[in-house]
């Protein structure tokens, strides 16, 4: 557990180890990276503010609906148009997503099963250090970071077409398990056919026989029966789900298929 701010990013860089990447002081080009946050230290509606003021564009999500901003000003086009922005902060209900695309790379705060995820998307290859002094700089003025950090660190080769296999004790469509995972949640998710809404993305929980979807997910029950359960998700609860207690395995909603 790491503590007072910017110096973490001093603290922690030689304990890293970059599973796959080969590397343990550097950002790999060839990789893209998640580090565990835990915790935010702001409300959302501090993170909002301090975000459009400092030059984010704002997409707020509610139910089927969504209200985009840039600059302060209602965007008249279609709201999702502002997810190519390079600073952007994506608000459903009181989560966030945050992202921010420079030069040499991209970062993404998200939604994580414990608290928050840091994404590091890196265009180059470059020092841990300089990459994370600037990034951790940035959360820091917004507001989002807080007295304590708990960080360890996952990398996932970009080229992989395959993506990573979904862990042994989840049940769970390797198409989910990708968008758990993936660098950018709304590309990825864009790209496989997935029905996303805001944060939350449309899943089938295959319900044992005898048993019954816990409670904590009741809240995003869209429809089911007996042996099947539609929901809408979060998406950092798609493994929390898989691992659940009377799930059997958590698939994509089947589709028509066209003639």
């Amino acid at each position: 557990m790491l503590r007072n701010g910017l110096t973490v990013a001093v603290a922690f860089l030689f304990a890293f180890v970059c599973a796959g990447a080969g590397d343990t002081t550097s950002f790999l080009q060839t990789h893209y990276y998640l580090l565990s946050l835990g915790q935010v230290a702001a409300d959302i509606d501090s993170i909002r503010q301090e975000a459009q003021s400092s030059g984010y564009s704002l997409i707020t999500y509610s139910d089927n609906s969504a209200e985009a901003w840039r600059g302060g000003l209602v965007v008249e086009t279609a709201p999702e148009d502002v997810l190519a922005d390079e600073r952007l902060l994506a608000v459903d209900g009181e989560r966030f997503l945050l992202r921010q695309s420079e030069a040499a790379y991209a970062f993404t705060v998200r939604p994580a099963e414990s608290g928050y995820e840091l994404v590091i998307d890196p265009h180059q290859d470059q020092a841990m250090a300089d990459v994370l002094g600037q990034v951790l700089g940035s959360l820091q003025s917004l507001g989002i970071l807080g007295d304590e950090l708990s960080l360890d660190v996952r990398a996932y080769a970009k080229d992989d077409v395959k993506g990573p296999p979904p862990p042994i004790d989840v049940a769970i469509d390797s198409t989910l398990y990708g968008l758990s995972v993936a660098r950018d949640w709304f590309d990825y998710a864009a790209q496989k056919g997935l029905t996303r809404v805001g944060l939350r993305v449309e899943v089938v929980a295959e319900v044992l026989p005898g048993a019954s979807l816990a409670g904590s997910f009741e809240p995003y029950i869209v429809d089911g029966s007996a042996t099947a359960v539609k929901l809408r998700l979060p998406i950092e609860q798609l493994l929390a789900l898989a691992r659940s207690s009377g799930v059997g395995y958590v698939r994509e909603p089947y589709r028509p298929a066209v003639p």
